[in-house]
């Protein structure tokens, strides 16, 4: 019986195919974007944050969502995240109105920094308030909302310099507490950046700018 004839055709090897350009070009822009994803928040501190209430309309909006990023140095007109001293945990977005050594106060429906009127034009409407003068200390920052008669912010909390807890109030012309004088001033650690951009929604995407806040002399 004859034998069945061998096979003699070689096997042909996979072909592996090869990615078209536009693929490749894709691929390495994907890496390139994840590189600076990962840096922009795991080495700058780039944070996510949404705006939860009306506090800095017309600035900001409800649901607004920013990126806030970590600052050497923070200015009067900033506008920044920072931990909220009434609720644990909470954070809030504020605006700069005084650093430490200026001596801020509220009359006649104006802010006034170092006894001189400062010009707010990003304001809601003017302020129906009054605040006496107050002198920020060295390393702490004083806060306020741009809807300024409806935001919780330095005109409406007060802080135990000693514990750091915050109570609210509605008092603004007196800072004592049980015969005790308590603050208004936030430590410039509980900041957590200054906001630098709306990433949503897409309609008001863009850079955010910050105000720099001086009185009539430009101080």
């Amino acid at each position: 019986m004859s034998e069945p004839a061998a096979n003699t055709r070689a096997e042909e090897a996979p072909v592996r195919k090869k990615h078209s350009p536009a693929r490749l070009v894709s691929y390495i822009a994907f890496l390139i974007f994840a590189a600076i994803v990962i840096y922009a928040f795991a080495v700058v501190g780039v944070t996510p944050f949404k705006v939860p209430t009306g506090s800095m309309i017309p600035t900001l909006l409800p649901g607004d969502f920013l990126f806030s990023m970590p600052q050497d140095t923070y200015h009067r007109g900033d506008l920044i995240v920072l931990e909220d001293p009434l609720t644990p945990g909470g954070y809030l977005v504020k605006r700069i109105a005084g650093v430490g050594g200026d001596t801020v106060s509220a009359e006649n429906g104006y802010l006034a920094i170092n006894g001189k009127y400062a010009s707010e034009p990003y304001l809601r409407e003017p302020m129906m308030y009054e605040m006496p003068p107050r002198t920020v200390p060295e390393g702490e920052i004083f806060v306020l909302g741009d809807n300024r008669n409806e935001s919780d912010d330095a005109s409406r909390w007060l802080i135990d310099p000693e514990t750091g807890n915050a109570v609210e109030t509605q008092q603004t012309g007196t800072d004592l507490v049980d015969g005790k004088t308590w603050k208004r001033t936030v430590p410039l650690e509980t900041v957590v950046g200054k906001v630098v951009y709306i990433y949503l929604p897409f309609d008001r995407m863009g850079p955010v700018a910050s105000y720099p806040l001086t009185n009539v002399d430009g101080d």
